[in-house]
């Protein structure tokens, strides 16, 4: 195996956390100045109700897209003239809108920010992971509730692990939507959207119940407009903040006997301490919340300002800051490992595999200029390349192009376990076809990017192709005479005619990819 550093030195680095969510799309800016530290550069908010113009097909609207596009652009310029990594992601109405992909493109093409499409249980995750930079609960079993405007993500976890974590559809503007359109409220529509949220919740929360937790914490805006109506109900001074204060069960049942007296839209606005943005449909998130707090008899919640836009920011970091074989705190490459090991995979040959794919990836960084992201998507398809294996050898590499594109991941977006699978779906066989099934709805940036992933790692397989580990080192030279030069040293005196002839093979679809001639030799 090759001998590479298993973590790269920490890099200082400013980074612009950016979450499209449902009700409204938020940006973070902050110079990450270690692996559990930032100081904040500059924040901006914006409210699109996103999740209210969801048309009757399911489609996100015009008018939808076009707010999204201002706000963004608006976002690009303050994170351009700070000299921000930009990282985005989308939350619970993007995932459901059937035109979720074209919206996404059209978004990408306007303002130059690509959003990544995160499922529920990856949200979840990294609201469970902005917390814990932020409160003091590593060592404890935390119970953590994030309602947002379209879902309620639920996550129990300890010691950075998640035990539990699912996402349900049970945001404040979606349930606005569904059962508070009159104005003033109704009790009988009142009463269906507490049964509602009952019905919803009491099994998910008998999974919480039976694991248990130590400590409830809230980290939504929902939780803070409650706490700070309180604050205003009971004329206290605000907070200086409210980060890590506690709101009571008492607390919360005041708040809502407040909000269902004051039963106009009107009258919500005026009641003292609340954000007159928030009134239209914070009575639904606080049922989310009463319900919860009832349901498990919690006596206290402590409020986090942290939560999913410091969940990327230190994700990001995570994903930039580890090397081949990882570690306790890379979510990425512990899901990898998770889930080839229940394929059953050749682990010894799959790490052979992933070295060599490494290697030749860094050497060529010349040739192909690609980010530090395509690294980690090739280690990951290096690492699961013989899952389908599994069903038979027949098409093993579609199985797994199956079983990656339909997993869900930890750490990985939607599109891309998508690449990871594309890039796996083709280290054999027969190179990519602009008509083949989620590779054509790639862009060009990404098919090229794919194209060189996969002709670096059918090379790699081809040098272990006797899975003896018999090739020791791979070195790329560049020839005198404007060729590459691929020199393979043996470990010890094995004979490697086998794999010889199969990177023969394999010779053609990486001199096509990378537009030069390649010589494979062996020096002693």
């Amino acid at each position: 195996m090759l001998n590479l550093s298993e973590k790269k030195v920490f890099e200082k680095k400013r980074i612009a956390a950016i979450d499209v969510g449902s009700n409204s799309i938020h940006m973070l800016i902050v110079d990450m100045e270690s692996i559990n530290s930032f100081t904040i550069i500059a924040s901006e908010k914006d409210q699109v109700r996103l999740a209210a113009s969801i048309d009757d097909d399911g489609n996100l609207t015009s008018e939808a897209l076009n707010k999204t596009i201002v706000v963004l652009r608006k976002m690009k310029e303050v994170a351009d003239s700070l000299k921000a990594q930009v990282r985005a992601v989308g939350t619970s109405a993007l995932r459901e809108a059937k035109n979720s992909s074209d919206f996404v493109a059209k978004l990408y093409k306007k303002t130059g920010i690509d959003v990544e499409v995160i499922s529920g249980h990856e949200e979840a995750r990294l609201v469970y992971l902005g917390v814990q930079q932020g409160l003091p609960i590593h060592g404890k079993s935390t119970l953590i509730i994030d309602i947002g405007g379209g879902s309620t993500e639920i996550v129990v976890g300890q010691w950075g692990e998640e035990r539990f974590a699912t996402s349900l559809k049970l945001g404040c503007v979606r349930l606005t939507q569904m059962f508070l359109t009159s104005d003033p409220l109704s009790d009988e529509h009142l009463r269906a959207l507490e049964l509602y949220i009952n019905t919803r919740l009491e099994p998910v929360l008998s999974e919480v119940e039976r694991i248990g937790f130590d400590i409830a914490v809230g980290s939504s805006g929902t939780i803070k407009a409650i706490k700070s109506l309180v604050l205003g109900i009971l004329n206290t001074p605000p907070l200086q903040t409210m980060h890590g204060s506690v709101l009571t069960a008492k607390e919360i049942w005041l708040a809502k006997e407040a909000l269902l007296k004051a039963k106009s839209l009107k009258e919500r606005k005026q009641l003292p301490g609340l954000d007159s943005k928030r009134a239209e449909i914070v009575v639904a998130g606080l049922f989310v919340l009463s319900s919860i707090t009832k349901i498990l008899g919690i006596r206290e919640w402590t409020i986090s300002l942290t939560a999913l836009r410091e969940g990327i920011l230190f994700d990001t970091i995570l994903r930039d800051g580890v090397w081949l074989q990882g570690d306790t705190t890379d979510v990425r490459w512990r899901s990898v490992r998770s889930f080839g090991q229940k394929f059953h995979i050749d682990e010894a040959h799959a790490f052979h595999i992933t070295s060599f794919a490494i290697s030749l990836f860094d050497q060529l960084l010349f040739k192909h200029n690609l980010s530090s992201a395509w690294r980690e998507f090739l280690r990951s398809a290096a690492y699961l390349h013989e899952c389908g294996l599994f069903i038979g050898h027949t098409g093993h590499h579609k199985h797994t192009f199956y079983f990656i594109r339909n997993a869900s991941l930890p750490g990985f977006t939607t599109r891309e376990m998508q690449i990871i699978a594309t890039i796996v779906r083709y280290h054999r066989k027969r190179m990519p076809r602009e008509s083949d099934e989620v590779y054509c709805d790639f862009d060009k940036e990404i098919q090229k990017a794919v194209n060189i992933c996969a002709a670096i790692l059918r090379l790699s397989v081809s040098l272990d192709r006797g899975r003896q580990g018999k090739i020791q080192e791979i070195i790329v030279r560049e020839s005198s005479n404007s060729k590459m030069s691929l020199v393979v040293y043996l470990r010890a005196t094995h004979d490697i005619e086998l794999e010889m002839y199969e990177a023969a093979i394999e010779k053609k679809a990486f001199e096509n990819v990378f537009s030069c001639a390649l010589e494979i030799m062996l020096e002693q």
